[in-house]
Parts: structure tokens; C-alpha cells; sequence
């Protein structure tokens, strides 16, 4: 059998292997925080989560897949790109449905999930009414820069990968400080699976959890 024949076969297979369980349309994935159950001694200081303000840039056809975009031929406007966390692609790199949030749910809230656990995590008491706010309070406001997943082709496998930056401000009556977070969570698999790529995205969030968590010792 000719040699040229064999490869065209091995590339269809492989074609197939990673579109395995990665429909080409739209999907919805829930991503729930994976609680670690870390408790610190309280420090004594109280945070309010004020406002987290989604500022990621999505364009039409990025050249990159780590550059957020939607399916054009799927539902667009703000409220869906609140929902966006992933785009697939098959296996030579183009484009294909997205990866949404559930409704009601938006990568605002899983920033406000993610800080909540690392503050708590870290001893601080996290309030949750402009009521309860003093002089001491540090109102934390959160810009997410970056939080997406995407797909890399590789001949035999493919790697996912999730990337997460936030800039935190933290601000009382007496002092002010910013912090800027950025991990990324990689992971090479056999096929792009719903399971496959929860699996990188909550490495991320434990990462950026973590990553926060020492920030916050500084």
C-alpha cells in the first residue's frame, strides 16, 4: 500500500479521534469552584467585593486561538460574550462552535466565586452588604483582562489550555494597592471532551486561586 495512502489515513483517523465528543455547534458547560477547604486563622481585616468588570476583547477571526471569538454564525451581544469561555476547533485549527456558561451564570460571577474562596481561604472575612462597610473595609474591584480557553492540534494529540488575568484593586481609608494575577493551565488529551476541557479550566481557577492566595502574604 502506498506510503502516501497510509498517511492520508492515519491524518482521517486522527481527524475523527479529535472531534470525538467536540460537536462543531455551540455548547453550554457549567464550571463549578472546586472548594479546597483551607481555612486560615482569621487576620482581622474584612473585604467587600465591589464591582468585577469584564474587559476581555473578542475579535472576528483572530489569528491566534487564544484570542477570544464567537461562531459567527451563532447568537451574538454582550449578554453571550458575559457567557464565553472557550472556542473549538478542529484539527487544522479553524474555528468551530463555542463553549458558553450556563444562563445565568458569567465569568463575572466565577471571578466573584474565585475571590471569595481565596480571601476566606487566606483569613480574611468577606462581607457581603454596603452596610456593613467601615473605615477599615478594603473594597476589592476586579478587572478581568483574560479568562478563555482554546485548542492547540498536535498530530496525535491535542493540548487545551485556559489562561486567566485579573487586575484587583484593594482599597480602604487609609491605603489603596493593586494586584495583578495571571496563570495559565495547560493539558495535552486524546480528544476535546466536555470533561477534557472543565478539567483545564478549574486547574486554571485553582491555580489563580492560589496564585492570588500568595499575593495577598506580599
Amino acid at each position: 500500500m502506498d506510503s502516501k495512502f497510509n498517511l492520508s489515513i492515519v491524518a482521517v483517523f486522527v481527524s475523527v479521534l479529535f472531534l470525538n465528543g467536540c460537536a462543531t455547534s455551540r455548547s453550554v458547560i457549567d464550571v463549578p469552584m472546586q472548594v479546597s477547604g483551607e481555612i486560615s486563622k482569621s487576620n482581622g481585616k474584612e473585604i467587600y467585593i465591589g464591582s468585577i468588570a469584564d474587559k476581555r476583547l473578542f475579535e472576528t477571526k483572530p489569528p491566534e486561538p487564544s484570542t477570544p471569538s464567537l461562531d459567527p454564525g451563532e447568537e451574538q451581544g454582550d449578554k453571550i460574550k458575559l457567557r464565553a469561555i472557550a472556542r473549538k476547533r478542529n484539527s487544522y485549527g479553524m474555528g468551530l462552535g463555542d463553549i458558553l456558561l450556563p444562563e445565568g451564570k458569567t465569568v463575572n460571577l466565577l471571578i466573584d466565586e474565585a475571590l471569595r474562596q481565596a480571601f476566606t481561604e487566606s483569613g480574611y472575612k468577606v462581607i457581603s452588604s454596603k452596610e456593613q462597610i467601615n473605615n477599615n473595609t478594603y473594597v476589592i474591584d476586579a478587572q478581568i483582562n483574560k479568562l478563555w480557553s482554546w485548542m492547540n492540534p498536535g498530530f496525535w494529540a491535542i493540548t487545551l489550555s485556559t489562561e486567566i488575568s485579573t487586575n484587583i484593586s484593594f482599597k480602604n481609608n487609609s491605603s489603596s494597592d493593586n494586584k495583578i494575577i495571571n496563570v495559565k493551565a495547560s493539558d495535552t488529551f486524546q480528544s476535546g471532551s466536555e470533561d477534557n476541557w472543565l478539567e483545564v479550566m478549574q486547574s486554571a481557577l485553582k491555580t489563580y486561586k492560589t496564585e492570588l492566595k500568595l499575593k495577598l502574604k506580599e
